[in-house]
């Protein structure tokens, strides 16, 4: 393996890295959501508030 390699695999590994933080956090303030009732009806309030503001 050369240089060129090893340096595409550390930028490979430092975005892979970032992104699973990324995920991490995004998931983690998901579960916050769920325990605090906040993911009940995000559903039916979305589909309502495009309804309101396509009449």
């Amino acid at each position: 393996m050369d240089f060129t390699q090893k340096m595409k695999l550390r930028g490979k590994a430092e975005e892979d890295l970032y992104f699973a933080e990324q995920d991490r956090a995004l998931i983690e303030a998901l579960h916050n959501m769920q325990k605090n009732g906040e993911l009940e009806n995000w559903h039916k309030s979305s589909k309502h508030d495009s309804q309101a503001k396509s009449q």
